[in-house]
Protein backbone atom coordinates (compact mmCIF):
# COMPACT_ATOMS: atom_id res chain seq x y z
CA UNK A 1 0.00 0.00 0.00
CA UNK A 2 1.38 3.42 -0.85
CA UNK A 3 0.75 6.76 0.80
CA UNK A 4 -1.96 7.61 -1.74
CA UNK A 5 -4.15 4.65 -0.87
CA UNK A 6 -3.64 5.36 2.82
CA UNK A 7 -5.28 8.76 2.36
CA UNK A 8 -7.86 7.54 -0.17
CA UNK A 9 -6.31 9.83 -2.76
CA UNK A 10 -5.44 9.04 -6.33
CA UNK A 11 -1.76 9.38 -7.20
CA UNK A 12 -0.91 12.43 -9.25
CA UNK A 13 0.12 12.10 -12.87
CA UNK A 14 3.63 13.03 -11.78
CA UNK A 15 3.69 10.22 -9.19
CA UNK A 16 2.35 7.74 -11.74
CA UNK A 17 5.04 8.86 -14.21
CA UNK A 18 7.72 8.38 -11.59
CA UNK A 19 6.52 4.87 -10.74
CA UNK A 20 6.46 3.94 -14.45
CA UNK A 21 9.97 5.29 -15.04
CA UNK A 22 11.28 3.21 -12.15
CA UNK A 23 10.07 0.08 -13.99
CA UNK A 24 11.74 0.89 -17.34
CA UNK A 25 15.17 -0.77 -17.46
CA UNK A 26 16.82 2.12 -19.35
CA UNK A 27 15.95 4.48 -16.48
CA UNK A 28 16.17 2.05 -13.55
CA UNK A 29 19.80 2.83 -12.72
CA UNK A 30 19.37 6.60 -12.71
CA UNK A 31 19.54 8.63 -9.52
CA UNK A 32 16.14 9.39 -8.04
CA UNK A 33 16.54 13.15 -8.63
CA UNK A 34 17.06 12.53 -12.36
CA UNK A 35 14.02 10.21 -12.48
CA UNK A 36 11.93 12.84 -10.69
CA UNK A 37 12.88 15.41 -13.31
CA UNK A 38 12.11 12.89 -16.07
CA UNK A 39 8.69 12.24 -14.52
CA UNK A 40 8.00 15.97 -14.48
CA UNK A 41 9.07 16.51 -18.10
CA UNK A 42 7.16 13.59 -19.62
CA UNK A 43 3.93 14.33 -21.44
CA UNK A 44 0.91 12.17 -22.14
CA UNK A 45 -0.49 11.90 -25.64
CA UNK A 46 -3.45 10.03 -27.08
CA UNK A 47 -3.74 8.52 -30.54
CA UNK A 48 -6.90 7.37 -32.30
CA UNK A 49 -7.12 3.99 -34.06
CA UNK A 50 -5.37 4.30 -37.42
CA UNK A 51 -3.27 7.28 -36.31
CA UNK A 52 0.53 7.03 -36.53
CA UNK A 53 2.67 7.55 -33.46
CA UNK A 54 5.54 7.82 -35.91
CA UNK A 55 6.02 6.91 -39.56
CA UNK A 56 8.81 5.20 -41.44
CA UNK A 57 11.29 7.83 -42.60
CA UNK A 58 10.38 10.35 -39.87
CA UNK A 59 13.11 11.92 -37.82
CA UNK A 60 11.41 11.26 -34.51
CA UNK A 61 13.04 12.42 -31.30
CA UNK A 62 10.66 10.79 -28.82
CA UNK A 63 10.57 7.77 -26.59
CA UNK A 64 7.17 6.18 -25.98
CA UNK A 65 5.76 4.14 -23.12
CA UNK A 66 2.34 2.69 -23.95
CA UNK A 67 -0.02 3.27 -21.04
CA UNK A 68 -3.13 1.96 -22.74
CA UNK A 69 -4.06 0.34 -26.03
CA UNK A 70 -2.27 -1.45 -28.83
CA UNK A 71 -0.17 -0.35 -31.78
CA UNK A 72 1.21 -2.20 -34.79
CA UNK A 73 4.82 -1.91 -35.88
CA UNK A 74 4.90 -2.00 -39.67
CA UNK A 75 7.61 -2.14 -42.32
CA UNK A 76 7.19 -1.25 -45.97
CA UNK A 77 9.39 -3.09 -48.46
CA UNK A 78 8.96 -3.13 -52.22
CA UNK A 79 5.68 -1.24 -51.92
CA UNK A 80 4.11 -3.73 -49.51
CA UNK A 81 3.43 -2.93 -45.86
CA UNK A 82 3.68 -5.75 -43.35
CA UNK A 83 2.84 -5.78 -39.65
CA UNK A 84 5.89 -7.09 -37.85
CA UNK A 85 4.87 -6.88 -34.23
CA UNK A 86 2.09 -5.64 -31.98
CA UNK A 87 2.95 -3.54 -28.94
CA UNK A 88 0.63 -3.09 -25.99
CA UNK A 89 0.56 -1.71 -22.48
CA UNK A 90 3.96 -1.35 -20.77
CA UNK A 91 5.91 -1.43 -24.06
CA UNK A 92 8.75 1.10 -24.13
CA UNK A 93 10.08 2.19 -27.51
CA UNK A 94 12.53 4.78 -28.77
CA UNK A 95 15.17 5.09 -26.07
CA UNK A 96 17.90 5.58 -28.70
CA UNK A 97 16.01 8.65 -29.94
CA UNK A 98 16.69 10.33 -26.62
CA UNK A 99 20.44 10.13 -27.23
CA UNK A 100 20.51 10.99 -30.93
CA UNK A 101 17.92 11.68 -33.60
CA UNK A 102 17.64 9.08 -36.32
CA UNK A 103 15.32 8.22 -39.14
CA UNK A 104 12.62 5.71 -38.18
CA UNK A 105 12.97 2.42 -40.04
CA UNK A 106 9.43 1.37 -39.14
CA UNK A 107 6.02 2.92 -38.59
CA UNK A 108 4.00 2.58 -35.41
CA UNK A 109 0.25 2.84 -35.96
CA UNK A 110 -2.44 2.74 -33.28
CA UNK A 111 -4.72 -0.26 -33.77
CA UNK A 112 -6.88 0.82 -30.83
CA UNK A 113 -7.01 4.04 -28.86
CA UNK A 114 -3.48 4.47 -27.51
CA UNK A 115 -2.32 6.61 -24.62
CA UNK A 116 1.41 7.11 -24.24
CA UNK A 117 3.83 8.60 -21.82
CA UNK A 118 6.30 10.47 -24.04
CA UNK A 119 9.67 12.07 -23.55
CA UNK A 120 11.39 14.21 -26.17
CA UNK A 121 15.10 14.34 -26.86
CA UNK A 122 15.04 18.09 -26.20
CA UNK A 123 13.65 17.60 -22.69
CA UNK A 124 15.95 14.66 -22.05
CA UNK A 125 18.92 16.86 -23.02
CA UNK A 126 17.91 19.26 -20.24
CA UNK A 127 18.20 16.36 -17.80
CA UNK A 128 21.60 15.38 -19.22
CA UNK A 129 22.77 18.95 -18.71
CA UNK A 130 21.96 18.66 -14.99
CA UNK A 131 23.00 15.00 -14.58
CA UNK A 132 25.70 14.25 -17.18
CA UNK A 133 26.63 11.00 -15.43
CA UNK A 134 23.32 9.38 -16.36
CA UNK A 135 24.37 9.09 -20.01
CA UNK A 136 26.84 6.35 -19.09
CA UNK A 137 24.21 4.41 -17.15
CA UNK A 138 21.71 4.64 -20.01
CA UNK A 139 24.26 3.66 -22.65
CA UNK A 140 25.25 0.62 -20.59
CA UNK A 141 21.61 -0.45 -20.25
CA UNK A 142 20.94 0.07 -23.97
CA UNK A 143 24.08 -1.92 -24.85
CA UNK A 144 22.85 -4.75 -22.62
CA UNK A 145 19.45 -4.69 -24.34
CA UNK A 146 21.14 -4.87 -27.76
CA UNK A 147 23.34 -7.75 -26.57
CA UNK A 148 20.31 -9.65 -25.26
CA UNK A 149 18.44 -9.02 -28.51
CA UNK A 150 21.29 -10.35 -30.62
CA UNK A 151 21.68 -13.40 -28.37
CA UNK A 152 17.96 -14.16 -28.85
CA UNK A 153 18.33 -13.67 -32.61
CA UNK A 154 21.21 -16.15 -32.71
CA UNK A 155 19.32 -18.65 -30.60
CA UNK A 156 16.06 -18.33 -32.53
CA UNK A 157 17.15 -17.97 -36.16
CA UNK A 158 20.85 -18.33 -36.88
CA UNK A 159 20.84 -22.11 -37.19
CA UNK A 160 18.06 -22.25 -39.78
CA UNK A 161 18.71 -19.03 -41.67
CA UNK A 162 22.02 -18.72 -43.51
CA UNK A 163 21.19 -15.14 -44.57
CA UNK A 164 20.50 -14.20 -40.93
CA UNK A 165 24.05 -15.20 -39.99
CA UNK A 166 25.42 -12.56 -42.38
CA UNK A 167 23.63 -9.86 -40.37
CA UNK A 168 24.81 -10.94 -36.95
CA UNK A 169 27.40 -8.77 -35.25
CA UNK A 170 25.54 -5.70 -34.08
CA UNK A 171 27.12 -6.12 -30.65
CA UNK A 172 30.55 -5.78 -32.26
CA UNK A 173 29.94 -2.13 -33.15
Amino acid sequence: MNSYTDRNQQPSEYQENLEILMQIPVFSGLPIDARKLLAYLCTRESFKPGEYLFAEGDIDEHAYYILEGKADLTLTTEGSTETIKEYGETAFLGSLSLLCPSKRLFSLKASTKVRCLMLSQNKFQRILDQFPEIAVSMIQEICQLIHNWEARLIGDHAQECRECKKNIGVTLL
